[in-house]
């Protein structure tokens, strides 16, 4: 029972039990259309190369302005911020399923609202991640807040694309974005019952826009711990999570499987991902959380490997278990030592460029991934990626040994 209270103690703060449903079932919303729309452009185009390349495309915005979005998540109120991002997202929700069941639908309305939709995004992330912090009256709280957050975030990350795979497989693929939007219309209600104290100081909001981003530059380059931290998740993000748009090319190809098929594979990734995020609620420390990133990438690694070298559907879905297990063991961590040791009134402009790190590479990487895809095909492309980053982990591992992650800087 005192394992049980201590894995939801973040749920005795008020903003946080608004804040967690509405998430939840946002999220949801968000994996069914992620899916639909990873279904739906390889369905128009029957080529890797061209769903990397609307990926990347949609993608422009995430380096754009994420670089502005935490500056902006520091100078203003985040609570206005959290409600106006919510109500933006609807609004793309709403127009790609009146384009797709009015049969307007084509890859280059696809990608003007997928550069809509990251725009939102790109506040968006560094938003939610440094709100943790207001949400919670007790520092101390603040890790298991985020792992609460990592479990909603994985537990729609296996719900919505079963949801998804079913309902493309089985109705019309307009279906899928129409219950987006429902889904986010909830968040609407609750965020705005939240009641946040959001304090700026007063050299934070009497600063420009652009002194701020050169200061968000400055003190990230001036302290390696968090440059260091944050080129880790740049290198893993681009060689190992652009899996979303790789997984349908792989179940079509090698598994000649549906796109309920797809839905399950990819909702294994969530299992395994709830699963590291419920363990990590309870487990997580600061001085383990680089042995977790570790043995993170080593599952992940270890699963893109496998990947290669079979060609059964049930075996596919139990490596995207560990695949997403390892996600999140390194993910999370990773959020965490950060949170740890920057200044609130930073927070936001760090934030941002992890955000940066996470979406900006992963659309790099599946630009580049779909490329390779067409050239030596999807099977040796998983092996060469996980392969790759092995590498790249024994050596950011051994370097962040280095750093002390438990003093504020």
């Amino acid at each position: 029972m005192d394992k049980i209270k201590a894995m939801f103690r973040a749920f005795k703060y008020r903003n946080f039990r608004l804040f967690f449903p509405g998430l939840a079932i946002c999220q949801i919303g968000i994996w069914i259309q992620n899916i639909a729309i990873s279904w739906l452009v390889y369905d128009i185009t029957k080529s890797p190369f061209m769903m990397g390349t609307v990926m990347f495309f949609n993608a422009i915005p995430l380096f754009i302005v994420t670089p502005f979005a935490g500056v902006i998540v520091d100078k203003f109120n985040r609570h206005k911020l959290l409600f106006a991002v919510q109500l933006l997202f609807a609004l793309q929700a709403l127009l790609i399923t009146l384009f797709t069941v009015t049969g307007f639908i084509n890859i280059p309305v696809i990608i003007v609202l997928g550069v809509f939709l990251n725009c939102i995004a790109a506040i968006d992330a560094p938003l939610r991640q440094s709100t943790f912090v207001l949400l919670v009256d007790d520092k101390k709280d603040l890790s298991n807040a985020i792992s609460l957050n990592a479990s909603c975030f994985n537990m729609a990350r296996f719900v919505g694309p079963a949801i998804g795979g079913m309902l493309i497989a089985y109705t019309n693929i307009g279906i899928c974005f129409l219950i987006n939007f429902l889904c986010i219309l909830p968040n609407i209600f609750l965020v705005r019952m939240m009641k946040i104290v959001d304090v700026k100081s007063e050299t934070v909001k009497n600063s420009s826009i652009f002194e701020s981003l050169k200061e968000e530059v400055s003190y990230t380059l001036a302290h390696p711990e968090i440059s260091l931290s944050q080129l880790y998740l740049a290198v893993f993000c681009f060689m190992l999570l652009a899996y979303p748009m790789l997984m349908p090319i792989y179940t079509s190809e090698v598994l000649h499987a549906n796109a309920d098929v797809l839905g399950f594979i990819l909702g294994a990734t969530g299992v395994g991902s709830l699963t590291a995020s419920l363990l990590l609620a309870i487990k997580m420390t600061t001085h383990k959380m680089r042995t977790i990133m570790f043995c993170g990438c080593l599952s992940i690694c270890g699963a893109y490997i496998s990947l290669g070298f079979i060609n059964h559907e049930w075996t596919a879905i139990i490596l995207m278990f560990f695949a997403g297990l390892g996600m999140t063991c390194f993910l999370t961590p990773q959020n965490m030592l950060l949170q740890n040791i920057v200044a609130d009134d930073k927070r936001g402009r760090v934030m941002s460029m992890n955000a940066l790190c996470y979406g900006g590479t992963i659309s790099l990487s599946s630009f580049i991934a779909g490329s390779i895809a067409e050239t030596i095909g999807i099977a040796h492309t998983f092996v060469l990626l996980g392969g790759v980053m092995f590498g790249f982990a024994c050596y950011f591992s051994y370097r962040l040994s280095k750093f002390d992650y438990t003093k504020m800087i």
